[in-house]
């Protein structure tokens, strides 16, 4: 199988890292199930679909086995730039067993802090961490808080500032000043405006994010998506780069348009005129599939979607 190496690597991982006006929109993908033993064909196999490398490769790591150093290595090796997307559960298979906000704010993981933060020191080049995605939202979180979050999005709020502050700043106290921060909190935190009560903090955070879907079997537009509207227009005057962390629509070929392919073609129309966004991750995984009659295959790419992504991907704005 062919592999891509990106021959402009360093300037790529530069754009990463700018908080100004990037030129372009990064485009990257999750392939597979998280810890997926073929995730490397299998990413390989897209970019071969698509005729071009992806810069960024998003791949999951629970609380103790973050983070994934094999993928790492073999991102940096290839000109890729990695997110690792760091849970807090202790085992994927279980939502109720977790590191807990108050522990980690106790300083009870500082030796397992400073094991991690140094390994990614030492590959000495750019890592995006986006710790705790989705904190607003996720059934973990009530794990890691301790009680449901709805009960009390204040209290919430400040167990995971704590926390993201202390997590940071273990990784600083080592100089692990290459790994930079991905905030990602659940899509609907804009419009109900949780997110002010989840947010750490200009200093503690260097890209601001959002996970949306189109998750139904029917046409949904990215550019008139309430969540993405909102997005923008709370965070595009920041001044840090905004990224589409992870999104995804349903393919469904018996219908016409194909939902899937109508989102990726409304987000390449809305992401070229909103140029704050600076990278767009696919979420290429089948997930758990609707119920009959639906009769596609969940978010995976493939056929009209697959030809709209791969659109997406040559337009020189993302390329």
């Amino acid at each position: 199988m062919k592999r891509f190496v990106i021959a402009g690597a360093v300037a790529l991982w530069a754009v990463a890292w700018a908080a100004s006006s990037p030129a372009e929109v990064m485009m990257g993908a999750h392939v597979g199930t998280p810890q997926d033993p073929d995730w490397q064909a299998e990413f390989v196999a897209l970019e071969t679909s698509i005729g071009r490398p992806l810069a960024i490769d998003s791949d999951y790591a629970d609380w103790a086995a973050f983070p994934d150093s094999p993928r790492i290595k073999w991102d940096i090796q290839t000109g890729h730039l990695p997110m690792q997307s760091w849970r807090v559960l202790f085992q994927d298979t279980d939502p109720n067993s977790c590191a807990t906000a108050a522990a980690i704010n106790a300083g009870t993981y500082d030796t397992q802090l400073g094991r991690q933060a140094a390994a990614l020191k030492a590959f000495g080049a750019p890592i995006l961490v986006r710790f705790n995605y989705e904190m607003t939202d996720n059934q973990e979180n009530t794990c890691f808080t301790g009680f449901p979050i709805l009960q009390n999005m204040a209290l919430a709020g400040q167990e995971f500032i704590l926390a993201w502050r202390h997590v940071v700043g273990r990784f600083r106290a080592v100089g692990a000043t290459n790994v930079k921060w991905v905030w990602a909190p659940g899509g609907d935190a804009y419009v109900k405006n949780y997110w002010q009560l989840f947010y750490p903090g200009d200093a503690y955070v260097d890209w601001i994010a959002i996970d949306e879907y189109n998750m139904v079997d029917a046409l949904a537009s990215f550019a008139t998506d309430p969540n993405i509207l909102q997005f923008y227009a709370a965070m595009s005057s920041n001044g840090k780069p905004l990224m589409i962390s992870e999104n995804g629509a349903l393919e469904d070929s018996t219908l016409d348009p194909d939902p899937q392919t109508y989102w990726l073609n409304t987000a390449h129309t809305y992401l070229k005129a909103h140029p704050a966004i600076t990278a767009f991750v696919y979420w290429d995984n089948d997930q758990t599939p609707p119920p009959p009659p639906y009769q596609g295959s969940g978010y995976v790419l493939e056929g009209l979607g697959l030809a709209a992504f791969k659109a997406m991907a040559n337009d020189p704005y993302f390329n």
